[in-house]
């Protein structure tokens, strides 16, 4: 019995040592392994950007040290991806395949291929087809019903249609991998059918040049994520210290408030110069938009308010389309005594969220502030009118319950600037 077992554990052994793996190629290996450690860095980063736990430790030299750390951990989940306990997992959703290809592509073994849990004799493939995508399909007529019928015809065979099998990505692989597979399944198979799409992409030579396209692709891309981890990280210890600066002024902390804000910006100042990303988080877009409003909201509290308004005003450059700044502007003018510019906001507001009341209650409330009651209820009827004519029209409606409505969402700081004005109460702190 013993002699049985230690003879089926040499035969294993042996099947093993001649299994082939066949190797995916660097460059995309490269592509993969930054991809997947830029997926875990955003869900790091997400979850710094949602809490305050980490504002004791100073992170912005932190950004490049845990790109770093991420790739060995990134490696190591996609190495598990291949692994049988995930490939068990992913089964029903994969049928056998691995959710993602990584380190190998497939496994010749000495009569069939491996690729995760599937396994395929090469005397059953009969057709391998290049698509345009770039896919290659493995595909039978083992699988299909009354096939045995045309196994003495071998006309009838021929013309007999294949099946799909399943379907690899074919560029992912050097050419001499690909040229040893189809080889490999000729041995078995020699009346293999493959498409004129596969047979050109096999006769062309290995082009060095196009591999080391994919490793600069790679390389490139790990640049990206290095530069990604140093100025998002410096983003974020920059949010954080206008706000820990804002903080401060709101207690009244005016010390404690100044040495935030001056770290900030000193942070903004020492930012990387030559830096891809940091331009996106600092100089364009919503990104740094929100720097602007952070730093606006500190500026305000610090009682620096023609510098808030300034900032601000920044802030809508960057968004010209974000109406709220335009709200916010609008309060801070009409509390330094300039209602005419904090109109021309309104306005603004009102010319780019038509369909909102929000701002049509903060140019009641500045009428009946600034005009008195009267302008304000003339303010509220034509805004009323206009609505009743480009959004609510005639009621009842059919069906019933399908009236149309306002899509406004209101601050604090929306409902005490309308209502503080419309109902004459007492500012609160």
């Amino acid at each position: 019995m013993s002699m049985t077992k230690k003879a089926e554990e040499s035969q294993n052994e042996e099947q093993v040592k001649s299994d082939r793996p066949i190797p995916t190629a660097w460059g995309y290996r490269g592509f993969v392994l930054v991809s997947a450690a830029f997926i875990i860095f955003e869900l790091i980063f997400i979850s710094l950007y949602s809490t305050t736990s980490w504002f004791s430790t100073d992170i912005r030299y932190l950004g490049i040290p845990v790109v770093l750390v991420l790739l060995p951990v990134a490696h190591q989940v996609l190495l598990s991806f291949e692994r049988k306990p995930l490939l068990w997992a992913a089964s029903p959703v994969r049928n056998g395949l691995p959710l993602i290809l990584y380190w190998n592509w497939l496994t010749l073994g000495e009569s069939a291929l491996f690729v995760g849990l599937r396994k395929v004799a090469y005397s059953s493939i009969d057709e391998l087809k290049l698509t345009i995508w770039g896919n290659l399909h493995i595909r039978t007529r083992s699988i299909r019903q009354g096939s045995e019928v045309f196994a003495a015809d071998a006309a009838a065979q021929a013309a007999e249609p294949t099946d799909l099998i399943f379907k690899l990505p074919l560029g992912v692989v050097s050419p001499q991998f690909q040229r040893q597979l189809v080889e490999t399944i000729k041995q078995a198979n020699p009346d293999l059918v493959t498409n004129q799409r596969l047979v050109k992409k096999l006769a062309q030579q290995d082009i060095s040049a196009s591999q080391m396209i994919g490793v600069m692709g790679a390389a490139i891309m790990f640049m990206v994520l290095l530069d990604l981890g140093q100025s998002s990280y410096t983003y974020l210890d920059v949010l954080k210290n206008y706000y820990n600066a804002d903080l401060s002024a709101r207690k009244n902390e005016t010390a404690e408030s100044q040495k935030y804000f001056d770290q900030a910006e000193k942070l903004m100042r020492e930012a990387l110069p030559m830096s891809w990303i940091k331009t996106k988080f600092f100089e364009e877009g919503n990104g740094a938009s929100g720097v602007k409003i952070a730093r606006a909201e500190a500026l305000w509290h610090m009682g620096k308010h023609q510098e808030a308004i300034e900032a601000c005003r920044e802030a809508l450059k960057l968004s010209p389309k974000a109406f709220r700044i335009n709200l916010r502007l609008a309060r801070w003018l009409n509390a330094t005594n300039a209602p005419a510019d904090a109109r021309k906001e309104i306005e603004q507001a009102m010319d780019i969220k038509k369909d909102s009341f929000l701002p049509r209650g903060y140019m009641v409330a500045l009428e009946d502030e600034r005009s008195g009651s009267t302008q304000a209820q003339k303010r509220y009827e034509t805004y009323l009118k206009e609505l009743d004519e480009e959004l609510f029209a005639e009621e009842p409606v059919w069906p019933p319950g399908g009236e149309r409505f306002l899509h406004d969402i209101w601050y604090r700081e929306d409902l005490t600037f309308v209502f503080d004005r419309l109902l004459k109460l007492v500012r609160r702190s």
